[in-house]
């Protein structure tokens, strides 16, 4: 192969590898703004694209799983070209992560790609989002439960935002908030409160909320 087809191929790939980058960003994201790093495979993949459609619009994916389509593995993207797109970034959003990846960033353990990535992200003080396929469980000592929510509770507290994008379960919506619904809230890895379209509110349950951050979703 001479050097005008050697310069020829690599023009090609870089034409791929920019439409491949394009082709996640609809017309309500800015390209570039969000970055999604999915781990592993996903096991709601039609929930998670439905997540990301809605909270982003668009956005490029760094697949490390090899399984989801018109994404870009860590190969094709490079390491210097995906810190690049982290730095630059609004969003860095980490999709279905394995509980032990929790655990390593939660403590501050940045030796693999992804850990780096997403605490880089949380240093510059990044929009970092957990997309989280199940629901974020109760503190339970000394057990696995326990574990996922204390990573996630510290994860938490260095401002990283947990959105559930599949629930295992159905969650109880309440037709009356009031202030222990809230304070039991609080004691809670999510701290919000699930209500019914048109649900009252106490107003010591509105003290609550207001004093201790818990959130109301409908």
């Amino acid at each position: 192969m001479d050097r005008e087809q050697m310069h020829s191929l690599i023009e090609q790939i870089a034409g791929e590898v920019n439409r491949r980058l394009a082709r996640k960003d609809g017309g309500q994201g800015r390209r570039g703004a969000h970055i999604v790093l999915l781990p592993a495979p996903a096991a709601f993949p039609e929930e998670l694209d439905q997540c990301l459609t809605q909270r982003y619009g668009g956005w490029t994916m760094a697949d490390f799983s090899g399984t989801m389509q018109n994404a870009l593995s860590p190969e094709q993207l490079g390491r210097e070209r995906l810190l690049a797109l982290t730095s630059q970034a609004e969003t860095v959003a980490l999709a279905a992560p394995p509980v032990a990846l929790l655990r390593e960033i939660a403590a501050g353990e940045d030796g693999t790609d992804l850990a780096f990535l997403v605490i880089r992200a949380i240093l510059w003080g990044k929009r970092v989002e957990l997309l989280l396929d199940f629901d974020p469980p109760r503190f339970h000592r000394n057990s696995l439960l326990g574990q996922v929510a204390e990573a996630l509770e510290t994860l938490r507290s260095m401002n990283v935002e947990t959105i559930n994008y599949h629930h295992s379960q159905q969650c109880e919506r309440l037709t009356l908030v009031t202030e222990e619904a809230v304070r039991q809230a609080a004691r809670t890895v999510d701290q919000t409160v699930w209500c019914s379209a048109g649900a009252i509110i106490t107003p010591s349950a509105r003290d609550a909320l207001s004093e201790t951050g818990v959130r109301l979703r409908y």
